[in-house]
């Protein structure tokens, strides 16, 4: 079912029986660009509005372990962009991408290629600028096996915070000249499908991890947060959709995860229960299904099920939809809802409910961003939400260079004193703060590195 990712295999070897959660399995490289490479497909690309590009950048296909709640484990795949210079630490920025159910249209596996231009538009502007970039295939496309749990909140938890950590891991495996080194930053951002990735992950790492993993800023865009109120709604009341194959995305990947595909039979017409395990198997597009949906994708429900549906708040697919709806939480990350009031295919109301539900909850640092109606629909807004949340990170963004042990964005006596600190007691450095004090780059914080800071700032 899931493309083969190619793994170096001394690794592989080296590492598997040490697996834990967010642990590294396997890297690849499987791109670079020189920053006037990238300044320059930039301008083709958007004229006189081309995001400026600093770094040259590489990307990796990774690797890594995750376990679920139920205690079971699974390898996820995913890749990271970074920019080259080993004198800064840079900010971690995890982009959760849109709706695909091809196992081979992930970021692992396209990387910096035409065949996934909303990948490599984000890894040009956003590694370029200063971010280490990371991108999870997410539970079942890449190398995991198994149908992708769509909209589904906590398994996009685990692919989001777990490639953090594989990230992390990565800088110590690769050649250190070639490697690079994170600051204590971290943004979250995705559209669509992403948007609930991200909106999901959020939430996970504010209820369990935040010491761990501190959130600068979160940008969910255009994702269908309201699962069982606006989306049911909208549903319901409309004869067609843009894109019917979503709902069954969501109603068969829901009955197997959190019950039994041996019932499908129960929920669909016999043509679709026959069909539906083959058509998402991770094989055929999106475009493929659409062509053989309905008209109105609920016709491919039992009529049965369907009026149960509507009449029955606990119904199956009631009490799923119910269990991913992403309201009832109060964020304490500055979050940026952006989406469009024309969006045609995942409805403004999600991040206007979500934004009415956190304020209301005490939320406050949540901020709704719009675009108008006549500004386009969905897949027109896009890079204009994208755009703006880019643009919003850049004032967050902070660059910290070697010597800036306290990670303030300055070199000062304090720095010293750390230092002095460290060498002489022995005391404990977080990762950041033994890169910033290694200023010969030996591994060793010493007197030399000492030395060596304390004459650029005198």
């Amino acid at each position: 079912m899931n493309c083969y990712l190619a793994i170096p295999t001394l690794f592989l070897a080296a590492t598997i029986g040490l697996a834990q959660p967010g642990s590294l399995i396997g890297y690849e490289q499987i791109g670079s660009m020189e920053a006037g490479e990238i300044e320059t497909a930039l301008n083709i690309a958007f004229g006189m509005d081309a995001p400026t590009s600093i770094y040259s950048i590489s990307m990796y296909s990774i690797t890594y372990e995750i376990q679920t709640s139920d205690g079971t484990t699974d390898t996820l795949s995913g890749a990271v962009a970074f920019p080259h210079d080993p004198t800064r630490a840079f900010p971690i920025a995890s982009y959760q991408h849109g709706t695909t159910i091809l196992d081979n249209n992930v970021p692992s596996i396209t990387g910096l290629s035409a065949d996934n231009l909303e990948i490599t538009l984000i890894a040009m502007i956003a590694s370029s600028n200063g971010f280490i970039t990371g991108f999870p295939d997410y539970m079942g496309l890449g190398i995991s096996e198994g149908y992708h749990p769509y909209i589904i909140a906590d398994p996009y938890m685990l692919a989001v915070t777990n490639l953090i950590r594989a990230i992390k891991h990565l800088a110590f495996e690769i050649d250190p000249i070639g490697s690079f080194q994170w600051n204590n930053q971290l943004y979250l951002l995705g559209y669509s499908e992403g948007g609930y990735a991200t909106m999901a992950a959020q939430k996970g790492i504010e209820e369990s991890l935040l010491d761990e993993l501190p959130i600068t800023a979160s940008f969910p865009m255009a994702g269908p947060y309201d699962l069982a109120g606006t989306m049911v709604d909208y549903f319901l009341s409309i004869p067609n959709y843009p894109q019917p194959y979503y709902v069954p995305n969501v109603l068969f990947t829901h009955l197997d995860y959190y019950g039994s595909l041996d019932d499908i039979d129960q929920y669909f017409l016999p043509v679709w229960s026959d069909t539906l395990p083959i058509l998402f198997d991770g094989t055929h597009s999106g475009w493929e299904i659409n062509d053989l949906m309905p008209e109105n994708p609920l016709d491919i429900l039992l009529p049965g099920v369907l009026e149960e549906f509507i009449e029955d708040e606990e119904h199956f697919f009631r009490l799923t939809l119910l269990e991913n709806t992403l309201l009832d939480w109060v964020p304490i990350t500055p979050t940026y809802l952006i989406h469009g009031m024309g969006d045609d295919i995942v409805p403004y109301a999600n991040s206007e409910v979500a934004y009415i539900d956190f304020i209301l909850g005490g939320a406050l640092d949540v901020t709704l961003v719009n675009f108008s109606e006549s500004e386009g629909g969905h897949a027109e807004l896009a890079l204009p939400c994208i755009f703006e949340a880019y643009e919003i990170m850049l004032q967050y963004q902070e660059l910290n260079s070697k010597g800036d042990i306290d990670g303030d964005g300055d070199l000062s006596e304090n720095d010293i004193e750390l230092l002095v600190q460290y060498i002489l007691n022995g005391n404990e450095m977080r990762t950041y703060e033994s890169w910033a004090g290694d200023w010969d780059y030996d591994n060793i914080n010493s007197i030399f590195d000492l030395t060596a800071i304390s004459l650029l700032i005198d």
